[in-house]
């Protein structure tokens, strides 16, 4: 089955609505539903390539940033950048930095994390503000939300597990005083 549809007949089984009204009432719970999904997911995609690990990613990322309303610009391109995720929104990127993150997917495992992350970095020099998502932990000094954190022993105090990324985006938005529009107050 295609990771999307997959994903989506999960969200589906556990239901949209119920999922957005749970989180709209506690960002905290968008790890519940991460992990839970993942987990009903799992066994389709458990043991497979980096790439369908982040193609599931990103697409639980774009559903779960869209029911939590946090604002987003997904797959664009910038100064010849491709970018997967950047929050708020470019704008703010291009004239604010240090109160955008950028979120880059790991697709495969033979990618150039560095190299990709150095061209990001003419855009987002802020280490803080460069997140990574990783089917295992990368042996990178920015934050690294992995799958599976504890799948590899790789150092880092700056690993963390896929399923916080929500809860941080969030916290992130209101420490930086961003004031789209979101449900949560």
């Amino acid at each position: 089955m295609e990771i999307s549809a997959l994903l989506y007949s999960i969200i589906d089984e556990i239901g949209k609505e119920k999922i957005q009204s749970d989180i709209t009432s506690d960002i905290g719970l968008s790890g519940y539903y991460i992990k839970l999904i993942f987990d009903k997911c799992e066994k389709h995609i458990e043991g497979t390539d980096e790439e369908s690990i982040g193609t599931f990613c990103e697409a639980l990322l774009h559903f779960m940033l869209t029911v939590c309303t946090l604002p987003s610009a997904r797959k664009i391109e910038f100064n010849n950048v491709a970018l997967d995720i950047v929050i708020p929104n470019l704008y703010t990127l291009k004239n604010s930095s240090d109160k955008a993150l950028v979120i880059q997917i790991a697709k495969d495992a033979k990618d150039d994390m560095q190299a990709k992350i150095n061209n990001v970095a003419r855009l987002q020099p802020n280490d803080q503000n460069l997140w990574l998502i990783s089917k295992y932990p990368l042996s990178i000094t920015r934050i690294n939300y992995a799958v599976y954190p504890e799948g590899k022993a790789i150092p880092s105090r700056e690993r963390r597990n896929y399923s916080d990324i929500i809860v941080d985006v969030h916290n992130f938005l209101e420490e930086t005083g961003d004031k789209s529009l979101r449900l949560f107050q």
